[in-house]
């Protein structure tokens, strides 16, 4: 029986109305950006606004012998920052309207992040601070993005953060283009505000030209994730001189990976207690290990490209060393929207190994119906894993059976930390190591429900034991729609904007142009009709 068109036209209304009904729901109940709005109601009037270009001095500054060594000043009376590097940079008291955070406070546990905002969307770019409230102890949005944030050891409430700002003109003469973007590795105390460079440097390019990540060798040497060299390279800051450099040449094939000018998108470094250091190469899929004086360890790499079932386009891997049931690596696979991580193991007894013989297994993962695109994720002592959801616009602390402990709403998160816990997953535990603390304790625990979630498969994903099925379908829906096409638009969409959201958007569509495709073939106007029409008249020519 086919369908009249009254029918036809009555259904498609109500999928209309339905799904562009969802979406306005989604809009006028979205939660807002807590750092965005605390910061504009906490906002001194009298106080000069903090300009959005930020200055640098274009080149390292050296080592540092604390958070507030070496502040830069401007002139007397001037609070306004500078346009260009080398100038001076915002004045004390500018820095110290930044920050509400007071140590001797009993504010809980201190989480920082960093976060990226763009170039379309309402997104803000900034390094917030909150409390265990959700109150935002700190506040700047100086730079145009913000990337890694790392606690500085020894230091309380000491961050060093990977930030950048776009510029053209005269201020890319240095590298001879119209526009060009400047990285800037700063360090910051946050109970004052005082803030230095520590290094600095112009790329030749605004897309894919900004570092994501440096990490500390020692005090005087950094090792950069180079994004526009295609490497991974150590600087010595007293000098700006590269004292050291893997280029990805080295080990990968042209025909692999991205286009010219985004080939590798080496997103992050690590520098490992052993020596050794480890990079994400996010176009490659791929964990990579590398001593430095003979290359890549081939052995101890984890995924391969194009293989989306391990990772797909991933950020911010931790390492987890043997002392804490590693060696392990927590994940965030990003394009699949989980957290995994994998536990390298001796193939035939499934012990942890170091050897040159060892496999990486899967040995946890997490998701929920919120999760989309997180690009970083720590193990935080204790049991619990500190998650930054990009696309989700929060920042989650989520146990082992996969409950939310805690979370907040911010703007496109890029990373958190988590002060007091060491930097990325330092002081954090492998899952098989809580796991197997949690079995010989005897008792449920944090652990409880893993079992039944994953049916007694560790690898398997642990979704939100409070989860019901229409979450269930959200989640497996995500596992069917082209992940990088939605993600592009949440890239570029507004900050409300979700999954579901696109989802019935997609639907509002489909269905908008359904009906107005069949009303145009009843009215006569249908394609066939109109190409035959088209086509006797070409023929009359």
């Amino acid at each position: 029986m086919v369908p009249s068109k009254r029918s036809l036209r009555a259904l498609l209304a109500v999928v209309v109305l339905l799904s562009a009904g969802a979406v306005a729901s989604s809009y006028a109940t979205a939660q807002p950006n807590i750092a965005e709005t605390q910061a504009a109601a906490d906002a001194d009037p009298r106080s000069p606004p903090v300009s959005t270009v930020e200055s640098g001095s274009g080149s390292g500054t050296g080592p540092i012998s604390g958070p507030d060594a070496g502040p830069e000043t401007t002139p007397a009376g001037g609070d306004a920052t500078a346009t260009t590097p080398g100038t001076a940079g915002p004045s004390l008291q500018v820095r110290a309207n930044r920050t509400r955070l007071d140590p001797g406070d009993d504010v809980g546990n201190v989480t920082v992040v960093a976060t990226q905002g763009f170039y379309v969307s309402d997104e803000q770019a900034e390094l917030v601070a909150f409390s265990e409230a959700g109150e935002v102890l700190y506040y700047d949005d100086t730079y145009r993005v913000y990337f890694d944030v790392d606690p500085v050891p020894g230091e309380r409430n000491t961050v060093e953060y990977v930030a950048s700002r776009h510029m053209n003109g005269a201020d890319c003469a240095s590298v001879d283009t119209e526009r060009c973007t400047y990285n800037v590795f700063r360090r910051v105390n946050l109970t004052t505000g005082v803030d230095r460079e520590v290094y600095g440097e112009v790329t030749p390019q605004i897309v894919s030209g900004r570092w994501h990540d440096i990490d500390r060798v020692n005090e005087t040497h950094v090792a950069i994730a180079d994004i526009v060299r295609d490497s991974v390279r150590i600087v010595d800051t007293r000098t700006n001189e590269t004292t050291w450099e893997w280029h990805a040449n080295r080990t990968f094939d042209r025909s692999e990976g991205g286009q010219p000018g985004d080939w590798t998108h080496v997103n992050d470094v690590e520098v490992l207690a052993d020596g050794r250091i480890m990079a994400s190469v996010r176009n490659m899929d791929q964990v990579i290990f590398i001593d430095p004086g003979e290359g890549v360890e081939a052995n101890w790499t984890l995924g391969a490209e194009d293989d989306y079932s391990i990772l797909y386009e991933q950020h911010n891997p931790d390492y987890i060393p043997p002392s804490e049931g590693g060696p392990a690596i927590l994940v965030a696979d990003s394009e699949n929207s989980r957290v995994l991580e994998y536990r390298r193991v001796d193939p035939e007894t499934g012990a942890p190994t170091t050897g040159t013989d060892g496999e990486w297994r899967r040995v946890w993962g997490w998701r929920d119906s919120r999760v989309q695109w997180p690009r970083d994720a720590d193990r935080l002592p204790g049991t619990t894993t500190l998650v930054t959801d990009t696309h989700g616009d929060r920042v989650a602390e989520v146990a082992p059976n996969g409950t939310v402990v805690w979370s907040v709403t911010v703007g496109m998160p890029y990373e958190a930390e988590r002060l007091g816990t060491g930097d990325e997953s330092t002081d954090g535990r492998s899952m098989a190591a809580i796991r197997e603390a949690n079995t010989t304790a005897g008792s449920g625990g944090p652990l409880s429900l893993v079992a039944w979630a994953t049916g007694g498969d560790a690898t398997r994903v642990v979704l939100a034991p409070d989860d019901g099925p229409v979450d269930f379908a959200w989640v497996t829906l995500k596992e069917v729609v082209p992940s990088l096409a939605v993600n592009g638009i949440l890239f570029a969409g507004p900050s409300w904007l979700r999954f579901h959201d696109v989802v019935f958007g997609g639907l509002a569509l489909v269905a908008g142009l359904t009906w107005a495709g069949l009303e145009l073939r009843w009215a006569g106007l249908g394609l066939r009709r109109w190409t035959g029409r088209l086509r006797r008249r070409l023929d009359d020519v």
